[in-house]
């Protein structure tokens, strides 16, 4: 259940930040540099908000099979990420062509965001997980038939004579 509430709050917010920032970029593009505006442009937005995607799936498998592999997770997507954007660039720059100096930045500028949406979102992940993790602990340990008594005493055979 806290998986599925998880995945859908990154969707959303994925969704939200990809409409804002790709709404934000026409403006500009219309009202301040109509004749930087390229065609490609939508494959940038619709790039990064397919990469969250799968994001949001890697990170899923990977707490279904285990916690203790997120963090390399993390890494993993952002190394793939960055390659992948990199390939991309030198594609566009070799083949396409036509305002490279434009998608370049607008491409840098959507990386960056989406890198900061997805770096906060991932902490605060990370943080509640923590949070849960403990929680859990917590509640095993009270509810643990070894653990302190209301009396003080330990809830447990004394040791020595065996009772």
């Amino acid at each position: 259940m806290f998986l599925l509430t998880v995945k859908k709050k990154f969707i959303k917010e994925l969704t939200v930040i990809g409409i804002v920032l790709t709404t934000l970029v026409a403006v500009v593009y219309h009202l301040f540099i109509p004749d930087r505006y390229f065609l490609w442009f939508p494959a940038i937005p619709i790039f990064f908000y397919l990469f969250g995607l799968f994001y949001i799936e890697m990170f899923a498998f990977n707490y279904r099979v285990g916690l203790e592999r997120i963090a390399m997770t993390y890494l993993v997507c952002k190394v793939l990420k960055f390659i992948i954007s990199a390939m991309l660039l030198m594609f566009y720059g070799f083949v396409i062509g036509h305002e490279v100096v434009a998608f370049m930045l607008t491409f840098i500028f959507f990386y960056f965001a989406f890198l900061i949406f997805e770096t906060r979102f991932f902490l605060l992940f990370e943080a509640k997980l923590k949070l849960r993790k403990k929680a859990n602990d917590e509640k095993n340990t009270v509810h643990n038939h070894h653990a302190v008594t209301a009396d003080g005493g330990s809830g447990c055979a004394d040791e020595s004579t065996g009772r």
